[in-house]
């Protein structure tokens, strides 16, 4: 890592890590992730791990970062889900039809809001929709009646699919998109690159913006989310994210290093 950079990130106070990609792919780390962290820390820097996958809750993150290494608090993870959850609490508390799983029912229930079944949809004030590898027939067409019914529609996220070491599965995005065709309203996005999660992201780590990089593998969602909350972005090329896609790409990051291994090196 050139210099003029290693002198730049030291400055930062906080980092925000994308996960899938940057951190790990599937069940993975990144060679060295563990120890970019651990030397992060050592230089008295916050971290937050920020993702948008929404079927997982921050304990179950925080024991998945544990097994490959990383020493992790649940207070340092946020997800979509939880994000989502703190959103619709200013909206005010009513019943959910959830197309989704567990981890998006708990940050949810645990927001108090009630989850209704697909025979109570018509009466729900929200659909909420996230990554459902469950998913069934029967619940896109409960989250259409609901939709037509009045119920406001918010989604985690809109990342057309996820990576895994074989190489992608359809993500959150896939079905918000069937939704959407089928009742032709668009949801309110909480997920990256929308500036409702970067804003409860910021309020979670405690820092300014201006104090803050974020690290992720995906132009369209890490880097243009970091690029609409004005913070420094940090692509690294670990993920879904080719020099060729780079050079192809109306979003620029702001740098750019081979994965989260080179951070090993702000310090020495």
């Amino acid at each position: 890592m050139l210099e003029p950079l290693k002198s730049k990130l030291r400055e930062k106070k906080g980092f925000i890590f994308d996960l899938d990609g940057c951190i790990y792919r599937g069940d993975r780390p990144i060679d060295g992730a563990p120890e970019a962290i651990l030397a992060l820390r050592g230089g008295g820097k916050r971290i937050l791990f920020l993702t948008n996958n929404s079927t997982k809750t921050p304990s179950e993150y925080v024991e998945k970062l544990r097994r490959m290494g990383l020493c992790v608090e649940e207070r340092e993870v946020l997800t979509s889900s939880v994000a989502t959850a703190i959103y619709m609490r200013d909206l005010g508390i009513g019943g959910c039809f959830v197309v989704g799983e567990q981890g998006l029912i708990s940050a949810l229930e645990g927001g108090g809001f009630r989850i209704l079944g697909a025979d109570e949809a018509k009466m729900a004030k929200y659909v909420v929709c996230g990554l459902d590898t469950r998913l069934t027939y029967e619940k896109l067409a409960a989250a259409c009646r609901a939709i037509q019914c009045g119920a406001t529609f918010i989604a985690t996220n809109l990342d057309p699919n996820m990576p895994v070491e074989e190489g992608y599965i359809p993500g959150a995005g896939a079905i918000v998109s069937a939704l959407v065709t089928a009742t032709r309203v668009k949801p309110i996005v909480i997920g990256k690159p929308s500036r409702i999660i970067m804003k409860i992201a910021l309020e979670k780590i405690g820092l300014d913006k201006r104090d803050v990089v974020m690290v992720g593998d995906t132009l369209n969602i890490d880097i243009a989310a970091a690029k609409n909350a004005r913070i420094t972005s940090l692509l690294v090329l670990s993920g879904s994210t080719s020099v060729k896609d780079l050079a192809g790409s109306r979003v620029k990051p702001d740098e750019v290093i081979q994965s989260v291994a080179e951070l090993k090196g702000l310090f020495y």
